[in-house]
C-alpha cells in the first residue's frame, strides 16, 4: 500500500463576508492522503474557537455569530504522512464602530474662531467592515442635504479604512444655521447606522446685533456705519452627540 500526504479544500466563499446574528458553516473536506487524513478546524496564534461553535468532522458551525468571531479560521488534515495540509478563510462581520468627527476651524480654540461669511469644514469619519461597503449621507435639520456649490460633499475611496466625508459650507451665512447629522450605513445593511449630530448657532445672536430701531434718518445710518466696521459675529457649534440608530 502507498501512503501519501494529505490534502484539504474548502466549500466556501473567501472572505465571507456576514451580518451579526447569523449562524455560519465553515465545511473543509479531504481532497486526497493516504490514509485519509483526520481535520480539524484552529484559530491563528492558539486562539481558541468561540465557546458556542460546534464542530462536527470538517465542518464548523458558529451560531449567532457577533464581531469578536471575525479574523482567520484555518481548516488542518494531518495523517502523519509528510506535513500537515492547511487551508485558511477569513471571516468578515459587518459592522461600524469608532464613531467620530471635527470641525475646521476648530472653535474649541480661543485663536480659531469660525465667523461668518467664512468656510466650514464638517468632517466624519468611521471604521467599517467591509470597508467597501461603507455609505455616507447628510442632512440638515432631518432632511436629506446634497451637494450644492456651497454645500459641497465630498467621500474618500471607500476602500480606504477609516472612511471619511466633507462637508464644506461655503461663505456661512446665518440661514446656515441648524443641526446637520452624518449618517453611515453599510450598502447591503444588516448592522445599525451611527449617526453624529453638529448645532450650529450663533453666540452673538443672529444679525450681530442689527435689529436696533434707529430714531432719527442720520442716526441710523452711523449706526449703519458702524457695524460694516465691526468684524462678523462668531459663531460656536454647540449640543454636539453622537447618537445609534438601529435599521
Amino acid at each position: 500500500m502507498i501512503s501519501s500526504p494529505p490534502s484539504v479544500k474548502l466549500l466556501l466563499e473567501d472572505p465571507l463576508v456576514v451580518n451579526p446574528g447569523e449562524t455560519i458553516t465553515l465545511v473543509c473536506v479531504p481532497s486526497g492522503g493516504d490514509p485519509p487524513p483526520y481535520l480539524e478546524w484552529v484559530r491563528p496564534g492558539g486562539e481558541e474557537l468561540p465557546k458556542r461553535s460546534v464542530v462536527n468532522g470538517g465542518t464548523l458551525t458558529i451560531p449567532a455569530v457577533t464581531v469578536d468571531d471575525s479574523g482567520a479560521y484555518s481548516c488542518v488534515a494531518s495523517n502523519n504522512v509528510g506535513n500537515p495540509a492547511k487551508k485558511s478563510t477569513t471571516i468578515l462581520v459587518r459592522g461600524l464602530r469608532k464613531g467620530r468627527f471635527w470641525i475646521t476651524p476648530d472653535p474649541y480654540h480661543n485663536d480659531d474662531n469660525i465667523q461668518i461669511g467664512r468656510e466650514v469644514k464638517i468632517s466624519c469619519q468611521v471604521e467599517a467592515t467591509p470597508p467597501e461597503e461603507l455609505q455616507f449621507g447628510w442632512l440638515k435639520n432631518g432632511r436629506p442635504l446634497r451637494s450644492s456649490e456651497r454645500m459641497v460633499i465630498t467621500h474618500t475611496d471607500t476602500e480606504v479604512s477609516p472612511g471619511t466625508t466633507n462637508l464644506d459650507i461655503i461663505d456661512l451665512k446665518f440661514t446656515d444655521f441648524g443641526t446637520y447629522t452624518c449618517v453611515a450605513s453599510l450598502r447591503n445593511g444588516g448592522t445599525p447606522e451611527i449617526s453624529i449630530d453638529v448645532n450650529i448657532s450663533s453666540t452673538t445672536g443672529e444679525g450681530g446685533g442689527g435689529g436696533e430701531k434707529e430714531e432719527e434718518e442720520e442716526e441710523g445710518e452711523r449706526r449703519k456705519e458702524e457695524r460694516r466696521k465691526d468684524p462678523p459675529p462668531t459663531v460656536s457649534f454647540i449640543s454636539i452627540t453622537s447618537r445609534f440608530i438601529f435599521n
